[in-house]
Formats: C-alpha cells, structure tokens, sequence
C-alpha cells in the first residue's frame, strides 16, 4: 500500500511584511515629523536673529533721558504720590505717576529709600 504523506502548510510566515498602510505609519509619520521639527528650528533661528535684541541698538539711537527726566533720590517716608506731587504741582498728579512708574519700568508702586528714580520734567 501506497500511503500519501500530507504536509500541512507553515501556520505562518517567520518574515515580516508591512502593508503600504504600516510603511506609512512606520516611516512617513516619524519623517514628516522630524521635517517639521527641522523647519521650526530653521525658522526660529532666522526671526530670532532679525528681531534679537543686538539688532535693537542698530535702528534706534539711544535715548538722552537728560531731555526728558530728572533724577531724584527717594528719602525715607517718599511715596510715588508726593514725588509725583513735587515734580511738576501744575499736572494731574495721577498722570505724573503714571509716567515715574513707565520712566522706570516699575513693577509695582513701593519705592525704597535711597533709590533713584526719573522723573519727568515740567512742562
């Protein structure tokens, strides 16, 4: 008697293969991502260096605040209000303040004695 031998087929195949779809998502995305990153840096980098702050002092001369302020010393017991005050007695003293506080890029309205302040001049 003849016996027929019947191989079964490998259950599955021991290579890996990617479909069009897993070669997108396995490649193209990290790529386009990199590429993106890439051109965000570049960028960056060439606004960065047109708006850096060493560009500043080249389209604007420096200011004389000699024109346009005073310097005072604050003395214990000084407020923004009785400098302001004391500036100039003709202006509304809510609107000297308001230019001490911009002349001196103040944060807040607490002054120290012996500090040194710009004030505007009398108009």
């Amino acid at each position: 008697m003849n016996a027929m031998v019947f191989s079964a087929p490998p259950l599955s195949d021991p290579r890996l293969t990617l479909t069009r779809r897993g070669r997108l998502v396995f490649l193209g995305i990290p790529a386009i991502l990199t590429a993106a990153m890439m051109l965000f840096a570049l960028l960056a980098i060439a606004l960065g260096s047109v708006a850096s702050p060493a560009q500043a002092s080249v389209n604007y001369p420096a200011v004389d605040m000699a024109d346009y302020a005073a310097t005072v010393t604050v003395l214990q017991g000084d407020s923004l209000w009785s400098i302001a005050a004391a500036t100039d007695p003709t202006r509304d003293v809510r609107d000297v303040v308001l230019e001490i506080v911009a002349l001196n890029d103040l944060g807040s309205g607490v002054v120290q004695a012996g500090q040194q302040l710009f004030v505007p001049l009398p108009k």
